[in-house]
């Protein structure tokens, strides 16, 4: 049998000499909103604990990432306090319910950066016996919608007879309007805004007022502790360290 004028040799793979790339993670929700800040680190820490954070008695890095994505959603500046956290206080035994928060401007400035958003007008119905108005109503127009979203809401169903609503009744109906018609007209959901907050806090504390007491000596209990982890929260990220990786001290 002749042979082949050509001797076959198996063909060895070529090495890559090409180094592979590095995989890039993603920058965490903190370090994002830190960036947008234009803060240190530690300054940013500093003031979130003062605003948005102001209002707990103690939080997680749940309850912070929670807080932060929202806001970076919605396009809101938690360090002004256009949105932020807040405690509902639960029954006896049970953990506290962390509810998130956005005032009054952090409504306007969500209606009016819509992409879509068009204009908005409000309606004062006449008087009625007391002097105030029946109902307030809200209109809010779409570049993308041929019909416009309309909400009333009435004095006797919003008035809580507190607060605000005894100085400035006009004023916080006008509001509730425009943030209902909002909800409706954007889809928006997950938050609340102030007078919410106010009823859902004020509606757990009438279940039982012998729960009150346990919340207090938490929150008494916790400063010490929450003190420490912001102050190793500042140390570990002014040198580099992600906040992911410090321990989480707080009980």
């Amino acid at each position: 049998m002749s042979r082949n004028k050509y001797n076959h040799h198996p063909v060895k793979p070529r090495k890559n000499t090409h180094h592979q790339k590095p995989v890039l993670t993603a920058p965490s929700i903190v370090d994002r909103s830190v960036q947008r800040s234009g803060l240190s680190y530690d300054s940013f820490v500093r003031l979130i604990i003062q605003s948005a954070l102001s209002r707990l008695s103690f939080w997680t890095q749940t309850d912070l990432d929670r807080l932060l994505l929202l806001a970076e959603r919605l396009g809101l500046d938690p360090l002004n306090n256009e949105i932020y956290a807040t405690e509902v206080v639960a029954e006896s035994g049970k953990k506290s319910r962390i509810v998130y928060v956005v005032g009054v401007d952090g409504w306007s400035k969500i209606i009016n950066s819509h992409p879509q958003f068009d204009g908005m007008k409000f309606v004062e119905s006449a008087p009625g016996d007391d002097e105030l108005p029946l109902y307030f109503e809200c209109t809010i127009f779409r570049k993308d919608r041929q019909v416009a979203t309309s909400v009333r809401e009435y004095m006797y169903e919003a008035h809580t007879g507190q607060g605000a609503w005894l100085t400035h009744p006009r004023r916080m109906l006008r509001h509730k309007a425009m943030v209902q018609c909002a909800r409706i007209c954007f889809g928006l959901s997950g938050f609340y805004e102030p007078d919410e907050a106010v009823r859902i806090e004020s509606a757990h504390k009438s279940s039982g007022n012998s729960s009150n007491q346990v919340p207090q000596l938490r929150k008494q209990n916790s400063q010490h502790s929450t003190t420490s982890f912001v102050k190793k929260w500042i140390h570990e990220g002014s040198r580099g360290k992600s906040f992911q990786n410090i321990p989480n001290n707080v009980t």
